[in-house]
């Protein structure tokens, strides 16, 4: 027979309140389409579905596949010449299912790429030397030194991550040289750094804490642990971060806060000021040498920077240092966009993830437009005038050909890089690319040097590349159902007008349009806009129709429930704790129970503690409540969980 424990109302209240993941609404499985310019939420926004180092890059594709390409990108840190995916054909061997990935690099020489799966880290790429030594450019050389595809452990934990956290915790993974971060569903962060003195907690760098991971803190009185994380972007010398309530924090080395002062070393999260009346959506940096520069988009569509900007990175049309927040300025009329301050932004992509000298921004308007401004080495940016320094371009890197940006060309999504930029246009499933063409960082297929190394205008002769969030045709989104139920393809239409789109079972707009779409099966489908929209009918969108995962997803979309019993003749409770006058047999009148609690003005309050790593022998089964994770945590015999809304999946 089942028993109920029964338990005052206003406990059940706050039980019911961490089942429904109230820390943990900030993860977003599978295709995460708030993003580029489609991006609205600061708390959910996905950063990392095109990630840029030097001379390589990764995309995650809409059906979840992570695919890489360019120099030292290969499972033995060689080089890939086409988006290749990252799994067992191409001699990436893993369990688990991938999740994040991430990347750092040092220029040519030195770069390491990091796949997180829900069985751990696994981290490979061409690593480099100093001297005989193994330099890292993601990692540090005592974790892992060698340039081949494998799992590491980071101090003893054989996930690689740290104490407490578990694959599908990470939120966010950021990767730049020598650093790797994370930002969990609850709002932690979370530093593997050995460069720039940016863990974070005080703490220096030196051979032990260059190996393990550091939970970030405030400069706060008592050091706090920073909470509410949503979203953590850096350089090789710095990080910064953005939390649910609309704060900025940073630390690491010539950090900017937005008080006039100087840079400044900060070994603790400290707060950056935002500037008045901005609810900040997006952040990021970049650097010139170790010079930090920030940059902060509100949700008002006005991109802010401060910091460094000898290379013109922060497009107010002059090179000098700024301690305060400003904002963009077209400089020149270009194609009659006219003069003043540049608004209308809705994204924008720095480089972020390498340690060159090339201080460069790409930023998409609300009409997907592209402006860039900054360092044009190696013609990064498709810059026309040699590779210096500029003022805001618009639509940089355009031309006439078929093949190339042209000013009519709608840009949806944009990633800066080392020494490229790649992008993703309206009506082209294959994205485009200008820069420093080496090593497969094309993505073309070509192993060939070419006759120009440095085109400076951008190409679309690359490869096909569904990157998520980013459809070059009607913009739709994968359905989730649960089993025994059906979709409605409408649902997944995300485009004002949906009547605009049609839908087949093939990618190929000749063949039968769907004629029920509002009860479909699990399968593969493909939209295109209809004859009558007069939009582009050249390339389509794909989404899947795929049940729910029969792990948390389902259990929070497909709720099961199993009531407990209410049979008056059950089993009496022998065992209760009342605030009240007792009444006549109780507890004993109340069935089924194991323990009865009984009050009208108080609560349960269950064992606090700091953090679950507190705990040196959990027991199977054992209930805190984690104050640095906000949540009730059980520990299910290997690693503690938020409670929260399930199946049986603890």
């Amino acid at each position: 027979m089942m028993k109920n424990i029964y338990v005052l109302t206003v406990f059940s209240l706050f039980i019911t309140g961490v089942l429904s993941g109230i820390k943990a609404q900030y993860c977003v499985s599978g295709c995460n389409s708030n993003t580029f310019v489609y991006s609205t939420d600061p708390n959910t926004l996905e950063y990392d579905n095109l990630i840029s180092t030097f001379h390589s890059s990764l995309a995650k594709e809409k059906d979840g596949t992570f695919k890489i390409w360019g120099e030292g990108t290969a499972n033995d840190g060689g080089n890939l010449f086409s988006p290749t995916v990252i799994g067992a054909a191409a001699n990436f061997v893993y369990t688990g299912t991938p999740l994040k990935v991430a990347g750092g690099s040092n220029s040519t020489t030195v770069k390491q790429f990091a796949l997180l799966t829900t069985d751990g880290l696994y981290v490979w790429g061409s690593n480099g030397t100093i001297g005989a030594a193994a330099n890292g450019a993601l990692i540090a050389p005592a974790i892992k030194a060698d340039s081949n595809f494998s799992k590491i452990s980071v101090n003893g934990k054989t996930d690689g991550l740290p104490t407490g956290v578990s694959p599908t915790d990470v939120k966010m993974m950021f990767g730049s040289y020598r650093t790797l971060a994370i930002v969990t569903c609850t709002g932690a962060a979370w530093v593997l750094s050995f460069n720039g003195n940016k863990n974070g907690d005080g703490t220096a760098e030196n051979a032990a804490n260059n190996a393990i991971w550091h939970r970030v803190k405030t400069a706060d009185p008592g050091n706090p642990d920073l909470t509410n994380v949503v979203a953590m972007r850096g350089t090789p010398n710095a990080l910064f971060a953005l939390t649910s309530t609309g704060k900025l924090y940073t630390w690491g080395n010539g950090t900017y806060i937005n008080n006039g002062g100087a840079a400044t070393n900060r070994t603790f999260a400290t707060e950056v000021t935002v500037p008045a009346g901005v609810t900040p959506k997006m952040i990021g940096m970049t650097q010139s040498g170790a010079a930090q520069t920030y940059y902060l988009l509100g949700t008002n569509n006005k991109l802010y920077g401060m910091g460094s900007n000898n290379q013109k990175q922060l497009g107010d049309g002059s090179t000098t240092t700024r301690t305060t927040w400003v904002q963009p300025q077209k400089i020149t009329d270009q194609a009659g966009q006219g003069t003043g301050v540049l608004e209308n932004i809705v994204w924008f992509s720095a480089n972020e993830h390498d340690n060159s000298s090339a201080a460069a921004i790409n930023v998409l308007t609300t009409n997907n437009k592209l402006w860039a401004w900054g360092s044009n080495s190696g013609n990064m940016i498709g810059g026309t005038s040699g590779t210096g320094a500029y003022d805001p371009i618009y639509m940089p890197g355009q031309t006439t050909a078929a093949n190339g940006l042209n000013l009519t060309d709608e840009v949806v999504a944009v990633e800066t890089g080392g020494h490229t930029t790649v992008n993703v246009k309206k009506c082209s499933q294959y994205f485009g690319y200008v820069g420093h063409k080496t090593n497969g960082s094309m993505g073309d297929g070509s192993t060939t040097p070419p006759a120009d190394p440095n085109p400076n205008t951008y190409s679309y002769s690359t490869a096909i590349l569904i990157v998520c969030g980013a459809d070059a045709g009607p913009r739709i989104q994968n359905l989730n159902i649960c089993q025994g139920t059906t979709a409605n393809l409408n649902n997944a239409v995300q485009e004002a007008n949906p009547s605009e789109v049609e839908w087949h079972a093939t990618n190929d707009v000749a063949s039968p349009v769907i004629t029920n779409v509002t009860a479909v099966g699990p399968g593969t489908y493909y939209g295109f806009f209809t004859v009558a929209s007069g939009k582009c009918r050249i390339v389509g969108s794909v989404i899947t129709v795929a049940y729910y995962d029969a792990a948390g997803a389902y259990a929070n979309n497909c709720t099961c429930t199993k009531d407990g019993s209410t049979t008056t003749g059950g089993a009496p409770t022998k065992f209760g704790i009342t605030t009240l006058n007792k009444l006549s047999r109780w507890p004993e009148a109340v069935p089924n129970g194991f323990i009865a609690l009984e009050s009208k003005d108080k609560g349960f309050v269950i064992t606090r503690v700091a953090n679950s790593g507190v705990i040196t022998e959990p027991k199977k089964g054992m209930l805190i409540y984690d104050i640095a994770d906000q949540c009730v945590k059980l520990y299910n015999g290997s690693f503690w969980r938020c409670l929260k809304k399930s199946c049986n999946d603890y």
